[in-house]
């Protein structure tokens, strides 16, 4: 999504933040994102929770993106997982998660190297 969506022109964002794709916001999940890194390479994850999401959100008077890591699916030989992208919002004080854009990556077990690598990232959206 960096790769693709990262160079978005900031002129054209009105009453969004613009994505930082070097610190983004994922939605906490439990059973999903626990034990998950907050750091790797040059970027940072921060995991907030629906109450933290929506205080974020009134901070920043703002609407800003929020990564949702969807459960993983196994197919076949693959394992496959979703990462949504929502707008968080409010509207008459009421918390939206707006759908934006996805990426479907798919992992392939690789008997040498002992460890799962990514075989395919398909973006798509809205």
């Amino acid at each position: 999504m960096e790769k693709d969506y990262g160079q978005s022109d900031d002129s054209v964002m009105g009453e969004r933040m613009r994505t930082d794709y070097r610190h983004m916001i994922v939605q906490k999940d439990s059973l999903i994102t626990k034990g998950l890194p907050t750091e790797f390479d040059n970027h940072v994850i921060e995991y907030l929770d629906s109450d933290e999401l929506r205080e974020r959100y009134r901070k920043l008077g703002k609407s800003y993106s929020v990564l949702v890591i969807r459960p993983m699916q196994n197919e076949g030989t693959a394992l496959k997982v979703a990462v949504v992208v929502y707008w968080v919002s409010s509207e008459k004080d009421r918390f939206q998660l707006g759908l934006s854009d996805w990426s479907d990556v798919e992992f392939h077990y690789d008997c040498d190297k002992q460890q799962f690598v990514v075989g395919s990232v398909k973006l798509g959206g809205i």
